[in-house]
């Protein structure tokens, strides 16, 4: 009780504790309110910087990716990132990275997100997305060089302080603790020889601080040797904790030797008592065969360290080897033990950590052979709300794991909501059984899926469900390949028939044509009967140019691969049907790549092609006359040709079957129903696809083909 009192009364306590107290509490709130007023006036420059690039910056940007100039994307990106802070920018298209200027991933920043639009066909179309990044990083490390000369002026002017204050001490207070330190100096508690202590100076009118050090002083000496007791008492305790605790704990004197052992570390050295380790050099116990350039990275050389320097040393995943050659790997602390401010020697701490590297290392592996598989599994806690999903999930079902998580796994089975197939999984789960089926999903993309699925619940110990996992293989893909075999079978089928028809046709049908055009020769102009000999040759040669075509099917074509401009040609189609075209009151529209585009293919077999198409888009328009649009662009190692119409659309029903052969939508007086079939084979012969995309107001034909190498000299 008096001890606190005295503290109450303390100038010392009083005075330091004030100063000290209210001079930091001044120096921290003026550096926390000068940082902040900095850090938002940084912050605020990046915000009006993004406005300025909404202003000023978009429009440009836009009519330069809309033609495609390169050089002045480039430029306007690279403008964007000299802005301080500005660290990234980039235009998207398509999803994907077209322009960029800059380092695409900042540990810390802002992005933002701006899109680019252009008037076509007095309609605004998206054209991609501008992606500008700011990082915070300088501007942290502006604040920091800013706090270490607020930190630095504030700590000069805390010095400057103290030492005004410590010199104060010094002449009423410091000389009369010197004496008092002389005198504790000669106390030996242990053997309780000591007499009362007595300061030099002459009586206050009150007592202060020194009177109560000296109550104190005397005090402490009278409970001193009742201390010491104690302290043998909490050493005996602390050896008894030490000796529980599952670490090696050593204690190493400036020397190197070992001072202490714990029970753990005698049950490792196989050794049942202490007194055959204390003692010895702890190089001796670890660093046994190693050359002496390694044994600073071994244990003793840690420990070595830790004494030499007077700080904790630290190493994780250490390899050590025992005496018998018993090899560990272990989790080290080596933190040295000071008596005033000498160092008198170092504690040590490490445990064997192989098994819980090993339990790690397969965590890793089957994280990684997870995430990494073909097989999309989806694991959902015991209510069936989703907590991971892998990447084939992610891909394949085109959705992100973040937007799954916290949803119901039949949300994301299709099929499986309502009805019967979600009874059967509900109830599997419950028995603990594996449920397995085909489920079909239409996927917001338009795309439609097929998985083979697996569901089945995860057991704990006690037979309790705590998880559920669903799994699934994609055979959308599969089912594609089929398709097409099944479909490449009955082309061959109807080519070895179509030239069986032509062979047994062709020849009769030329004779006779000949002779129904010698026996018309020989009738009256005016004759009904050379008016029907004249249909009938007529008929004829229509049968002849439908033997002709069934003939592509099965004839190898003996044209010879050129390179050419895939848009000259295009051109020379438009310039030989221009007059049909203007007949049938058809808007044509020019969507071309920026540059040429080259193939390696037969011209007059792809030129073939794109009249087919172009023809059967005019056909499909010829009631109100339409808008034929014709787009062309450089995906990958492909050339892609778009032939577009705007007539009333293909049947669903018969947009499977577009491209089999005699299927056709126009009259039959108009059409053989080969055209779109001798040009399917023409374009997979040259290694490409065509492909049909159709919907009331808009069909589009996509030929694929293979780009050329090399352009034409």
């Amino acid at each position: 009780m008096a001890l606190m009192a005295w503290k109450k009364q303390s100038i010392a306590h009083r005075l330091t504790v004030k100063v000290i107290l209210f001079s930091s509490l001044i120096a921290c709130f003026a550096t926390a309110l000068q940082l902040y007023l900095d850090y938002r006036q940084d912050i605020e420059g990046i915000d009006a910087f993004f406005a300025i690039i909404q202003e000023t910056s978009i429009r440009p940007l836009e009519e330069s990716v809309w033609i495609l100039d390169e050089l002045q994307v480039e430029l306007q990106l690279e403008g964007l990132i000299k802005r301080e802070d500005m660290v990234y920018a980039a235009v998207l298209m398509d999803g994907q990275v077209a322009w960029a200027k800059g380092t695409p991933d900042p540990a810390d920043g802002l992005t933002r997100f701006y899109p680019l639009h252009h008037l076509a066909r007095n309609q605004i179309e998206e054209i991609g997305q501008l992606q500008v990044t700011a990082s915070y990083e300088r501007i942290h490390q502006r604040l920091t060089q800013r706090f270490l000369v607020l930190l630095t002026s504030n700590a000069i002017k805390t010095f400057l302080v103290s030492g005004f204050i410590f010199f104060c001490f010094h002449q009423s207070l410091t000389r009369h603790l010197t004496h008092l330190a002389r005198y504790v100096g000669n106390i030996d508690l242990k053997n309780r020889r000591f007499a009362p202590v007595r300061l030099e100076r002459s009586a206050p009118t009150h007592p202060d601080e020194l009177d109560q050090v000296v109550l104190s002083l005397n005090f402490l000496c009278e409970s001193g040797h009742k201390s010491l007791a104690d302290l043998e008492t909490q050493r005996e305790r602390l050896r008894l904790f030490l000796d529980a605790t599952e670490e090696v704990v050593l204690g190493v004197d400036t020397k190197g030797r070992c001072t202490f052992i714990n029970r753990t570390g005698l049950e490792q050295f196989s050794a049942t008592e202490a007194s055959t380790i204390i003692g010895r050099d702890i190089q001796t116990l670890f660093a046994v065969g190693e050359p002496e350039a390694t044994q600073a990275q071994s244990l003793s050389g840690l420990v070595r360290a830790a004494l030499s320097t007077g700080t904790s040393m630290i190493a994780d995943e250490m390899p050590l080897s025992l005496p018998d050659g018993s090899p560990l790997l272990v989790n080290l602390r080596a933190y040295p033990v000071f008596e005033g401010e000498q160092c008198t020697g170092a504690v040590v701490f490490y445990i064997d950590v192989r098994r819980q590297q090993r339990l790690e290392q397969e965590k890793r592996l089957f994280t990684k052979v997870i995430r990494q598989a073909p097989a999309l599994i989806l694991v959902a806690d015991s209510e069936s709300m989703i907590e991971y999903a892998n990447a084939s999930f992610e891909q394949v079902m085109e959705c992100n794991e973040a937007e799954l998580r916290g949803k119901s796994i039949f949300d994301c089975l299709p099929g499986l909501k309502l009805g019967e197939p979600a009874e059967q999984i509900l109830a599997c789960i419950e028995r603990g059984e594996l449920w397995r089926g085909c489920v079909t999903r239409s996927i917001p993309q338009g795309r439609t899926i097929t998985l083979d699925a697996w569901t089945f619940p995860i057991l704990n110990s006690a037979g309790r469900r705590t998880h559920v996992v669903a799994m699934g293989r994609d055979r959308t893909r599969e089912q594609q390949l089929v398709e097409q075999l099944y479909h490449a079978q009955k082309m061959e089928a109807v080519g070895k028939l179509a030239a069986s028809i032509a062979h047994e046709f062709g020849n009769p049908l030329v004779g006779i044509s000949f002779a129904l055009r010698n026996v018309q020769e020989r009738l009256n102009q005016d004759d009904e009967a050379a008016t029907l000999l004249q249909l009938a040759g007529k008929e004829c040669d229509r049968m002849r140019k439908l033997i002709r075509d069934l003939r592509q099917f099965n004839r190898p074509s003996i044209g010879k691969k050129t390179v050419f401009d895939i848009h000259r040609l295009l051109e020379d189609i438009q310039a030989l049907h221009h007059n049909f075209l203007d007949e049938r009151q058809i808007d044509l529209v020019r969507s071309y790549a920026g540059h040429s585009l080259y193939v390696h293919a037969v011209e007059d077999q792809i030129r073939q092609v794109f009249i087919n198409l172009i023809i059967n888009a005019v056909d499909a328009m010829t009631a109100n006359g339409g808008t034929l649009t014709l787009t062309t662009a450089r995906e990958g190692r492909q050339v892609v040709a778009c032939v577009e119409d705007s007539g009333p659309g293909i049947a669903p029903q018969q947009l499977d079957k577009i491209f089999e052969p005699f299927l056709t939508t126009k009259p039959a007086v108009e059409g053989s129903g080969l055209g779109l079939s001798i040009s399917y084979g023409i374009i997979q012969a040259h290694g490409g696809r065509i492909e049909v995309r159709s919907e009331p107001g808009q069909t589009v034909f996509k030929v694929r083909l293979p780009a050329a190498e090399e352009e034409p000299a």
